[in-house]
């Protein structure tokens, strides 16, 4: 006799499912000709009976009109392809249709609705079809098995889908579809090629969960998420084994990738972030594309709007023209090169413990917010030029390892790279440091810096910037430099010599210091040096050796903090002591050169009203006039007789005013010259002979009856009266000589008083 229902029990206990907690027994009717309903026979007991797929179809749709809720159930079912491709499954009621654990040869319901739950949990399903169908109910799938295709091409699911840990043997193509609530892919197997092109997800209202979650899923061939929009979306611990397929995706929510994979290319150009996401701990095997990426981020200030933590990318990672709020790439490293090309940071940027071993290219990128760099690591070139940063921005402990190039970079507000070490050429031509309006702190910051390698800072522009404690092992060039408020130095000598290059330089201010130890040499030729404080530790009778003056203009320079100095070293400015370092210089430091340079400190004296060093600048300049008119007229061939007279002119009258007044500044040498040159002239008188006097001559005093005292003192007293013009008359010259001398001491009377009141006037008066 027939039993009443089918006689198909499945034992929990022997399976893996732990939704089940006693056995199931199945409430079907068995087939006339069988133990076991259509749905549990099996495959060649239903060929012997002629049940068809079609028949077993046709029993499910009648099965949910029943009122009985467990007759919609087929746990364990051993089934044909059922198609339902343009059908309206719909029940009587809202019952499941529950095939868990079943076998399924494929599942069709292509232009279909589905208005019933669907339960696939742990089943396997040979194909799997769902293109153009509408599904109402919720659709739990986990752990189960597709051998074959997945196709869900212009689906819409209104409820959650679950495939929490369901394996796809073949590809799946979800393009297009529309998921307007929870879907979730938590741990499944994707071994064939996935697209989810074009998709949509919504999910609930309930925005702190994940709308869309594909958490610790593995891709074992190409995904393709290539223009699909996200709600809230999680990749987190998901591995991406092939190509990963991300352009132009929209992420509307929250998006999370933390501890993913990626073993092939990534490809998330033009893709859109319009809230927070995160990549920390990401593992980016090949290259990384980001290109013309937008992380617009959320309202949640507090919170980056993108995160690659700890993120490791082990070949290239491409950032050209990407566009960022506020983002965290805090102890990422960053294995092969890494191109920021025209990205653009609109807020703060944490780059600590950066390590990019590969080329860091941050050619024209914009960071609008502060930026730090601390204790980030280069393995490879930095190229910055042209870059913008309108925030602060540290580099402070950075290691630069290769060459590092800001070329005509701008820092509109305070840049510090204090404690940095750059082992290669560091290169900062035309970049500007222009920083905040605050004169008490450095805009620009290398204190203790150690630079290994040449560094060329040529025509860059400071506000205020600092380098104390700073190493230069090499050259530092800063030709044409504009320092336009305050520039400190204090360099440490390093393990060679260096050199400082400040040829047509401008320093407004500031402050340079030297050490102890070897001085540091600092070529100021054709530079413009204005409040500048020189300072020295140790013999700074040497300090100003160490500076090479060379048409150096003295813009309101203060010699007067350096008279000690120059005049122990007879104002002496124009000598240079240099190094190995020191090479060729811009111009060569000649008689004519030495002249001009000694005008121009005359000028600047003269200017702040030092006039202790504009006389004794005037003295310098006037002799290396002479002896630059003296090169001439040895050296130079092409000179006529003429020229060459007035120039021998003019060097003789140069030597009479140096040795008599010198220019009109030694005050006690025509003062001398003045008074203690008619004695000299006394004296040729007393000796007689040629110079014979009345007076007589201390060789034969007895002539004159005299001692030769007397004979002396007479003299001396004729050369005076001489001298002065008085002329009494009582003595008279006898000799050739003596009448010669005594017409022209009236002459040289005129010419020592004029120099000495000249001499005087200017001493009195100051000026030149």
């Amino acid at each position: 006799m027939m039993s009443a229902t089918c006689r198909y029990t499945f034992d929990p206990s022997t399976e893996t499912d732990a939704g089940l907690q006693t056995t199931w027994e199945c409430p079907h009717e068995p087939h006339p000709d069988s133990d076991h309903c259509v749905f549990h026979m099996s495959r060649d007991e239903r060929a012997a009976c002629d049940v068809r797929s079609e028949d077993i179809v046709e029993s499910l749709r009648a099965n949910l009109q029943s009122p009985d809720t467990r007759v919609n159930e087929y746990v364990g079912a051993d089934l044909p392809h059922l198609s339902f491709t343009y059908q309206d499954v719909n029940g009587a009621t809202n019952h499941v249709l529950n095939f868990r654990h079943a076998d399924i040869e494929g599942l069709d319901f292509t232009h279909g609705r589905l208005d019933q739950g669907l339960i696939l949990q742990e089943a396997t399903v040979g194909r799997l079809k769902f293109e153009d169908a509408t599904v109402t109910g919720d659709v739990e799938a986990d752990e189960v098995t597709v051998r074959g295709d997945v196709t869900t091409d212009e689906a819409t699911f209104q409820q959650d889908v679950h495939f929490d840990g369901a394996v796809f043997q073949g590809d799946v193509d979800c393009d297009e579809t529309t998921f307007q609530s929870d879907t979730t892919f938590r741990g499944a197997t994707f071994q064939g090629i996935v697209h989810f092109r074009n998709v949509e997800t919504n999910g609930s209202s309930h925005v702190l969960d994940d709308h869309l979650s594909f958490a610790d899923a593995t891709f074992r061939d190409d995904a393709s998420f290539r223009q699909a929009t996200f709600d809230y979306v999680t990749f987190e611990g998901t591995q991406f084994t092939a190509g990963s397929d991300f352009e132009h995706a929209t992420f509307e929510g929250d998006a999370r990738f933390d501890g993913a994979t990626f073993q092939q290319m990534a490809d998330f150009d033009e893709a859109r972030f319009a809230d927070d996401v995160s990549f920390a701990d990401v593992r980016f095997v090949q290259l990384a594309e980001f290109r013309g990426v937008e992380f617009r981020g959320g309202s949640r200030t507090t919170n980056d709007d993108v995160t690659f933590e700890g993120a490791v990318f082990e070949r290239e990672a491409d950032y050209k023209l990407a566009k960022f709020r506020y983002a965290d790439f805090k102890d990422v490293a960053f294995k092969g090169p890494v191109n920021f090309d025209r990205a653009t940071f609109t807020a703060r940027a944490d780059c600590h413990r950066v390590q990019v071993d590969g080329e860091f290219d941050l050619v024209h990128a914009t960071f609008e917010g502060e930026v730090d760099f601390t204790e980030s690591s280069f393995g490879d070139d930095v190229v910055a030029t042209e870059a913008t940063f309108d925030g602060d921005v540290t580099f402070e402990h950075a290691a630069f390892d290769r060459l590092v190039r800001f070329d005509e970079a701008r820092f509109n507000e305070d840049a510090s790279f204090r404690g940095a070490t750059f082992h290669g050429m560091a290169a900062f031509r035309g970049t500007v440091f222009e920083g905040e309006a605050r004169h008490l702190e450095e805009n620009a910051s290398f204190d203790e810096a150690d630079f290994h390698d040449s560094a060329t800072f040529e025509a860059a522009n400071f506000t205020n910037v600092s380098f104390r404690e700073t190493t230069f092992q090499e050259r530092c060039d800063f030709r044409q430099a504009a320092f336009h408020e305050t520039a400190t130095f204090r360099l440490l000598g390093g393990d060679r010599d260096t050199y400082v290059d400040l040829t047509d330089a401008t320093i407004d201010g500031g402050t340079i210091s030297q050490v102890g130890g070897s001085a540091i040499p600092y070529d100021l030729t054709r530079a413009t040096v204005g409040d500048l404080q020189l300072e020295g530790e140790g013999n700074e009778h040497e300090l100003l050796d160490s500076f090479r003056f060379c048409l150096t203009d003295f813009d309101h320079f203060d010699f007067s903090n350096h008279h000690a100095y120059l005049e122990r070293n007879d104002w002496t400015i124009h000598d240079f002591t240099g190094n190995e370092a020191t090479g060729q210089f811009a111009v060569e430091m000649t008689n004519e050169i030495v002249e001009e340079t000694y005008r121009k400190a005359q000028d600047s004296a003269d200017a702040v009203g030092d006039t202790p060093a504009s006389r004794e600048f005037e003295f310098k300049h006037y002799y290396y006039n002479r002896k630059k008119n003296l090169d001439i007229i040895l050296n130079e061939y092409s000179l006529n007789a003429w020229g060459r007279g007035k120039k021998a002119a003019s060097v003789g009258l140069n030597l009479f005013m140096q040795v008599t007044c010198g220019y009109g500044n030694r005050l006690p040498r025509i003062a001398a010259f003045t008074f203690l040159l008619p004695a000299l002239f006394g004296l040729l008188y007393a000796f007689g002979g040629p110079f014979l006097t009345q007076a007589g001559s201390v060789l034969d005093p007895g002539a004159v009856d005299k001692t030769a005292l007397e004979v002396l003192f007479d003299n001396v007293y004729y050369s005076y009266i001489s001298f002065s013009t008085v002329g009494y008359g009582d003595i008279n010259p006898l000799g050739a000589g003596a009448r010669v001398l005594a017409a022209s001491q009236g002459m040289l009377n005129g010419l020592f008083f004029t120099l000495l009141t000249f001499t005087l006037f200017k001493r009195v008066l100051g000026g030149s």
